[in-house]
C-alpha cells in the first residue's frame, strides 16, 4: 500500500510539474477494496508557511493509520478541511477521481 501510495502521488507532482517549484502536494489515500482513492489534498507551500488541514473546521489530520468504516463520511471529513489559495491551481483529485 505505501508503495503504490507514492507511486500515485509521484505521478500526481509529475502532472503538475508547472506548479512543483512552490507546492509539495500530500495526499491522504484510503484503499478500499483493492482501489486506491485519492480523497484529500493538503498543500503546503513557503517554508514555514503550512497549509494543513488542523485548524480548518477542527478535524485535523484524520484517517492516516486507522481503519475507517464509513469511507463516504470519512471523505466528506477530508474534503470538508481542504482549501485552495492560489485560484489557478486545479483541483484534479478532489472529486473522487482515480490517477490511472
Amino acid at each position: 500500500m505505501q508503495c503504490v501510495t507514492a507511486n500515485l502521488i509521484g505521478i500526481w507532482l509529475q502532472r503538475m510539474e508547472h506548479v512543483r517549484q512552490y507546492l509539495l502536494g500530500v495526499a491522504l489515500m484510503i484503499g478500499e477494496e483493492g482501489r486506491h482513492d485519492i480523497v484529500a489534498l493538503c498543500v503546503l507551500w513557503r517554508p514555514g508557511h503550512a497549509g494543513d488541514c488542523e485548524g480548518r473546521g477542527g478535524h485535523g489530520a484524520v484517517g492516516l493509520r486507522e481503519e475507517v468504516a464509513d469511507v463516504a463520511a470519512q471523505r466528506e471529513r477530508m474534503t470538508d478541511c481542504v482549501w485552495w489559495e492560489v485560484p489557478t491551481i486545479p483541483r484534479p483529485v478532489l472529486e473522487g477521481r482515480v490517477l490511472k
